[in-house]
């Protein structure tokens, strides 16, 4: 069905890819998520095209482009004065034949129309085309009227759609996240009687759609119909206890609940909230009953911290996350119970020198900032009202450290390895990379060390060991 639909701006790069293709005489559309954002009135992540166009015709057209899955039809055509990293992904119409892998097709056949393509998508708000030259929109699975309900419904057969590819029932639960509708009940039926078909999928793919997932402006609706649904525990084992294991928060029946709760206070970072989901893991495995003075029965987690580190840090690695974010995630599980009034600047100082960054990160700070997210969104999730002094105080800490202007790294110290092979005579080797260590090590606990003048002192104090002598 092809109707009038209100203008969706296209930008302007991607328009011109369009009239080159609709000028050498091929059909084109806008297709999939581009089209449902523009309609929701939500910035696309990407743009989509659809075309009758072979794929050697394209790059006929486009001699810039590069073949990223030209096996199933797709080229990717760099836009004009934006990033070279950005491009419109040109697929041709296609039919999937047949699914051997529960991941992709093994075998297309490209097709003329646009039909066809249509009816091998996965969602009805998915399987929606944009004509953008003449302003049309082609729905033929009721996707328009889907949208304006807030529905996810499967195209066609809802058991066979999710059974052919296990990560469109994750898919479904993530667009819960985002967009905060609610899935169909046949489709919410296919996908909790499929939801152990998720594990043949990789890691990768299970891991990019949790984490769209965990930063969605639902989340926490969308992880407890994960949970119905069993693919929470399908994709992250570790949590199936949490379901039923009784936590005993006055606003959290069972742990789950508490780590859902958890998640949904925490800021829409990726890495603190993946840590909020895996906070608590390991307290069905670390509890103990013991009994209070008054004769009631409690349950403590001696250790549940330290043990719940290891268990995330198997996660991530199933999830094929990266280096860095894996040992963000397993160190804030691991410090997620930090407290006291022992707790000091000088610990402060080693967690900007010493704790896990991302890539654009110099030192620690963004580290401990998603501590005090993880903190705070814990003891709000526990019943507890907004004020936390022990996050406030940790938060305070952490601007004073930051205005010191201390050093954090070797190569803030006031001296560098010439200078250290000059004070100790020596000639280049590991023993200089180990003297600035120590050196550091002494200046985190006092800044006022980090001085040409002081720093050269120390240097005599330097243990044999960490310059090699004696």
């Amino acid at each position: 069905m092809t109707q009038p639909v209100q203008t969706i701006h296209v930008p302007a790069a991607v328009e011109a890819v369009c009239r080159h293709l609709a000028g050498a005489g091929f059909q084109v559309y806008l297709v999939g998520g581009c089209v449902r954002d523009s309609l929701l009135g939500r910035p696309p992540r990407d743009w989509d095209v659809a075309t009758d166009a072979r794929p050697p015709q394209v790059l006929d057209l486009f001699p810039e482009a590069r073949p990223t899955g030209i096996a199933f039809g797709t080229v990717t055509v760099p836009l004009q004065g934006l990033d070279p990293g950005d491009g419109v992904e040109v697929t041709t119409f296609r039919i999937d034949l047949e699914y051997r892998d529960a991941h992709r097709p093994g075998r297309v056949a490209f097709a003329d129309r646009l039909e066809p393509d249509l009816a091998r998508r996965d969602f009805t708000i998915n399987a929606l085309a944009y004509e953008p030259l003449r302003g049309e929109l082609v729905d033929l699975a009721r996707g328009l009227d889907d949208l304006r309900r807030g529905v996810i419904r499967a195209v066609g057969d809802p058991f066979a759609r999710l059974h052919e590819d296990p990560l469109r029932s994750l898919r479904a639960v993530r667009l819960v996240a985002e967009l905060g509708f609610r899935i169909d009940p046949r489709t919410r039926q296919a996908a909790r009687a499929l939801a152990g078909r998720l594990p043949l999928l990789s890691g990768e793919r299970i891991r990019d759609e949790l984490l769209r997932l965990l930063v969605g402006p639902h989340a926490g609706r969308a992880l407890r119909e994960a949970s119905w649904l069993g693919l929470l525990s399908a994709a992250i084992p570790e949590l199936a206890p949490a379901r039923a294991f009784p936590q005993g928060k006055p606003n959290a029946r069972t742990l789950l609940e508490h780590v859902i709760q958890t998640v949904s206070a925490c800021p829409p970072d990726p890495v603190v909230r993946l840590a909020a989901l895996l906070h608590d893991v390991a307290k069905p495995q670390t509890a103990q009953r013991q009994w209070a003075p008054s004769g009631r029965e409690r349950l403590t987690f001696y250790g549940h911290d330290v043990e719940g580190a290891v268990m995330a840090g198997d996660v991530c690695q199933r999830l094929k996350l990266d280096r860095r974010r894996r040992e963000a995630v397993v160190s804030l599980v691991r410090w997620h119970m930090v407290s006291g009034s022992d707790l000091g600047k000088k610990a402060v100082r080693r967690w900007m020198a010493q704790a896990p960054r991302l890539e654009d990160e110099e030192t620690g700070e963004a580290w401990v900032r998603r501590l005090i997210a993880l903190r705070r969104a814990d003891h709000l999730a526990s019943g507890h009202g907004p004020e936390n002094p022990f996050a406030d105080r940790l938060e305070q800490m952490l601007a004073e450290v930051a205005a010191e202007a201390s050093a954090f790294t070797v190569h803030d110290l006031a001296v560098d390895g010439h200078r250290v092979m000059e004070l100790l005579g020596i000639g280049p080797g590991p023993e200089v990379g180990r003297a600035l260590s120590w050196l550091l090590d002494r200046v985190l606990d006092d800044p006022s060390l980090n001085t040409p003048e002081r720093l050269a002192g120390l240097i005599r104090e330097l243990p044999p060991a960490h310059h090699g002598q004696g």
